[in-house]
Parts: structure tokens; sequence; C-alpha cells
């Protein structure tokens, strides 16, 4: 009799040590898949970044070789970026990543992308960006109301892109209207 309980109460720790395994495993799941799905993300905005470039007219060149994206704060954009290019120009152009840490350390980029992660002020941002022919990109909610060019979106699970026309001819640039039929146009 005394061997029955015994049995019975390693079953039961058993049964428990087996749902804190499945429950490690689907919680180190769905940790995986949320980051593939951000990883997926940022391949995606990557591609999105690039493609811009092929339906926003810049009209001041400022380099005859080179296309720069700056980056804003530390993001994992930057891997995606680095692979589109080591194959890809924009007008025959070879394309450069350049990081920037705070707005004081902005110079001249035709895209500069602002992280999610950056600490740095929109405010100091704009201040440092506005009229100076760059395309401000975006991912923070409201940015785009508050005056960055694009800011990226997620709407039913899909990723989309707001445009506020007016902050993309401040900055001198020009959209072209099949890219603006794919937005979501802030006024």
């Amino acid at each position: 009799m005394k061997k029955y309980f015994i049995e019975k109460r390693d079953c039961i720790h058993y049964m428990k040590y087996k749902t804190v395994l499945l429950s490690l495993f689907l919680f180190c799941s769905f940790t995986l898949q949320q980051e593939k799905n951000k990883a997926s993300e940022y391949n995606l905005k990557a591609a999105f970044i690039f493609n811009f470039t092929k339906y926003i007219e810049w009209k001041t060149a400022t380099s005859e070789n080179e296309f720069i994206i700056g980056i804003m704060g530390p993001s994992p954009i930057n891997d995606p970026l680095v692979e589109i290019v080591k194959t890809e120009t924009v007008d025959n152009k070879k394309i450069i990543i350049k990081q920037f840490n705070k707005p004081a350390d902005i110079s001249f980029c035709n895209i500069l992308f602002i992280s999610q992660s950056s600490s740095a002020s929109l405010d100091d941002i704009l201040a440092k960006t506005v009229h100076k022919g760059m395309l401000i990109i975006s991912e923070q909610e409201g940015y785009a109301e508050q005056g960055t060019a694009i800011n990226f979106v997620i709407v039913n699970r899909k990723l989309k892109f707001e445009a506020n026309v007016k902050a993309i001819n401040t900055a001198g640039l020009t959209a072209s209207s099949q890219l603006l039929k794919l937005a979501i146009i802030i006024k």
C-alpha cells in the first residue's frame, strides 16, 4: 500500500514537471516566433525604404556617387538594410548606411530612419533636418502627424505606411502619385 502512494506521488511530480516543461517550451516557442516576426517586420521595412527611393524625387543632390540612408538610434533594421546595400543601388549610386545616436550627430542623408528605440526627441530631430532634402521615415505612432514624411504602422496585423504630404513637400521632395495611392494620407 505504501508503494502505491509513492508511485502516485511520483506520478504527480512527474505531471507537474511535464507541465512546467511544456509551459517553458510554449513560452520559448512564442518568444522565438515573436523574434521571427520582428525580423520579418524589419525585413519588410527595409524593403519598403529601398522601394521608396523609386517613388520619391530628390530635387537637390549633394553627392554624385552616393545615396545615404541614416538611422537614428539602435534598430533591428540595420542588418536587412546592409543586405540590400550589398546588391542594390539608387540611380546608379552606391548606398551608404550611417548610424546617428543624437540629433547633433546628424549629417546629410537622403533618407533618415528614426528608430522606435531612439531616445532623441522628434522636435530636436526635425529641427536639425527640416528643409534639408531628407526623407524622414519613422515607426512611432503619431509621428507622421508631428512632421515625419513617412511613418510605418501596423493595421490589421499588416505593415502599412502613413504619408504626410506637407512634410514631404516641406523637405523639398516630390512623392509620386503611385506611392501616395498606397499610403494612408496624413493631413
